[in-house]
């Protein structure tokens, strides 16, 4: 919540602080104003013999006067109301009252005693004294937004918005000059719209009243710029926010919305910079008396989470994960923290250990709207879409309009969609078993998910290669089901050659235990994987597929899988690889990925009429770079290059080098839609003869 307890106490407190001070236990304060002892001061407004001559009423206005010269206007309203006590009807006392309450902090006791007695306020003051108490309804109206939940938590914000409308109303007609309490109303009113999450509205208001010559003060601009960030618009939110802290440098929510603006605008080295500054500015204790009182400042743990949270915009989730694993072990009870912390794990593609924490957060703060969001969302990554959605529901019921809610909510609904998926390459090749010219596309169309679990799909694949001997084709139809669960996917398939051609069926499946592991089989009896010399041939093949995949973290994986092919001239093929990879950059911009992968087979078929080695054993060397040109939350675009060497062992054949150079761009248009497109070359030896190939590559991902 972004507004402790303590702060709701003290609203309240203001609130009675005018009663008690109608009481004559402070009386000293206004006694002190006319020079008389405290003693005398409660005897006289008690009324208890033992003064030998009370104060005249000249003197105690003299007493509020002076009490309100030097401001204190707690002394000055006694000094009132023990007029009031002898004259109950004394207009100069009454004024003085109202006034006196008003600058207190109480407006609305002010506005009771002005209706009580009209003619009294001038039109004008008694207009300011509505806008005070307009502005304090509201700070009210916030602080019931942050404690309060579902939508009749802005109940007060909305009445108290209904203040002024009015005024909100002449400052959006720009031939209309404003009053001085008008403007203060409307400044108010940015603050408050922002607080309703109105923000549109918010931005609105605030650009028509920066376009009149009179200076738009440092909170509403404050407020102004949270709107923006919330519309994602950050750089109109960064400058916004140092205009704000020009005139209020000591503003933390100011400061800190400059360093999320900053982050959410990729400038990350000022972002840590601003976070790093904001932290040097605030204390970790607060000592409001005495050494006895020094306590922790509940703002210092906020600054260090927002410092914790800086390696996470700029792709370096490992980091803040430790920073934020401290922190939460540090502060385990503050559960905005750890809800951070939870946000790191998903970063670090960790969804379990994530929800495991938010469920824990969501024990002690049922309520949290943040965890409630972060928890619908790493439900999502975890294929539980049944829970995810009644998490979403939940956290949609207490804070629909929360950031982390909104992601969430997003995510379903592109879930929900339909998917395309389409992969294609084509190739120019000197010769070798891909012959001089091929392509294949590779096309597979889902439906939206059907009882959340399951999804129906067509798919199509299309392959020709231009041989020595003639054209090989391949182009298969089939339809099929995809399972998916917490623990497991599952789809099955059936397809049948277009022009005639052998009818097949194809199984997989991939379990994952945990956040870690994660284990694939898959059988086909009449495999894609299938040479395009083979299919000349007349020549199909079944396949068996494994495959054993290990994630430490987004940063290092590694993987074993082994293939068997039964072709039916009766050769078998057994194929092992292994793979690591490791990043070993990780930056805003450009990150480096290292793979080192085995390649071994073997055949038990000598003389095929398809590429065929009885042996062979490649081990290659990859660099992966990538460079971020433009992000802009989903949407983003990158440039890819990838560098791969190696040997390439053939039995029967002398040892030769491969290699391939491949660069790519990715294109993400948003959340539903990306395209990745490349071209490259490659140099392979096969039966002792290097080959070279020139090959494009493309691939789409379309929810719609």
């Amino acid at each position: 919540m972004k507004r402790p307890l303590k702060t709701f106490l003290t609203y309240l407190l203001m609130a009675g602080l005018a009663t008690l001070a109608g009481m004559a236990q402070t009386a000293a304060a206004a006694a002190g104003m006319a020079g008389m002892t405290a003693q005398s001061a409660v005897a006289v407004s008690a009324g208890t013999p033992g003064s030998d001559v009370p104060p005249s009423i000249e003197a105690l206005e003299a007493a509020a006067d002076a009490a309100t010269a030097k401001r204190d206007y707690l002394g000055a309203l006694v000094a009132y109301r023990t007029i009031l006590l002898r004259e109950p009807a004394q207009r100069t006392a009454l004024l003085g009252t109202m006034r006196s309450l008003a600058r207190l902090g109480a407006p609305q006791l002010a506005l009771e005693l002005a209706g009580r007695h009209p003619g009294l306020l001038a039109a004008g003051e008694h207009d300011a004294i509505a806008a005070d108490y307009t502005a304090q309804k509201i700070r009210w109206g916030a602080i019931a937004a942050d404690t309060d939940r579902g939508p009749e938590r802005f109940a007060a914000i909305d009445a108290a918005l209904a203040g002024s409308e009015a005024a909100a109303a002449r400052a959006l007609d720009p031939a209309t000059a404003l009053t001085g309490v008008e403007r203060q109303l409307v400044l108010d009113r940015i603050t408050a719209l922002r607080e309703r999450y109105r923000m549109r509205d918010a931005v609105v208001l605030y650009e028509a009243v920066a376009a009149r010559p009179a200076p738009v003060r440092a909170y509403a601009k404050s407020a102004a710029a949270s709107a923006y960030l919330y519309l994602e618009q950050p750089e109109r939110a960064r400058d916004l926010y140092r205009e704000a802290l020009r005139d209020d440098p000591g503003n933390l929510e100011t400061r800190l919305g400059l360093f999320f603006a900053l982050a959410e605008s990729e400038q990350h080295d000022a972002a840590l910079l601003q976070a790093e500054s904001t932290l040097a500015a605030t204390p970790p204790t607060i000592d409001a008396w005495s050494a006895a009182t020094l306590h922790e400042n509940p703002a210092y743990a906020r600054v260090l989470a927002a410092r914790s949270m800086a390696p996470l915009f700029a792709n370096q989730p490992g980091e803040a994960w430790q920073r934020l694993r401290a922190l939460s072990a540090r502060a385990p009870y503050n559960m905005d923290i750890r809800t951070d912390y939870a946000s790191s794990m998903r970063a670090r593609e960790w969804p379990r250990q994530s929800e495991e924490e938010l469920r824990w957060i969501l024990a002690v703060d049922p309520d949290h709207g943040g965890a409630l969001g972060e928890r619908a969302g790493a439900l999502l990554e975890m294929r539980d879409y049944r829970d995810a959605a009644t998490a979403l529901a939940q956290a949609q019921s207490v804070a629909a309009e929360d950031g982390r809610v909104k992601r969430a909510a997003r995510l379903l609904s592109v879930h929900d969609l339909r998917e395309l998926v389409v992969d294609g390459t084509y190739g120019r090749s000197s010769g070798g078993p891909s012959g001089t010219q091929d392509y294949a596309v590779d096309t597979r169309l889902y439906s939206s998910p059907i009882g959340s679990q399951y999804r129906a799909f067509g798919h199509l694949y299309n392959a020709q290669a231009r041989l020595s001997n003639g054209t090989a084709r391949r182009e298969r139809a089939g339809v099929g089901l995809e399972y998916r669960s917490p623990l497991i996917i599952a789809s099955g398939e059936l397809a049948q050659g277009v022009n005639g051609g052998d009818a097949g069926a194809a199984l997989s499946v991939a379990v994952t235990p945990d956040d870690h592991w994660t284990l694939r089989g898959a059988a086909s009896t009449a495999a894609n994987e299938t040479p395009l010399q083979a299919r000349l041939a007349g020549i199909s093949a079944r396949r068996v597929f494994i495959e054993a995949v290990w994630q430490a973290h987004e940063s290092r994986s590694a993987a074993l899988s082994h293939a068997q092919m039964r072709f039916g001239d009766g050769n078998r093929r057994d194929t092992t690889q292994a793979r690591w990879t490791e990043r070993v950059i990780a930056g805003p911009v450009y990150k480096l990925e290292v793979t080192g992968a085995l390649y071994a087979s073997r055949n038990s078929l000598a003389g095929a009429p398809y590429f065929n080695p009885a042996r062979d054993f490649s081990p290659t060397l990859e660099l992966a770079n990538e460079w971020l040109q433009w992000r802009r939350y989903t949407r983003a675009f990158r440039h890819r290059v990838v560098v791969a060497a190696g040997r390439y062992a053939q039995q029967g054949f002398a040892t030769g080098t491969v290699t391939n150079l491949r660069y790519e761009q990715e294109w993400q248009a948003d959340d539903r839609l990306t395209i990745r497109y490349g071209i490259g070359r490659s140099r392979h030896p096969y039966d002792g003869v290097q080959t070279l190939r020139n090959y494009g590559t493309i691939s789409l991902n379309w929810r719609f």
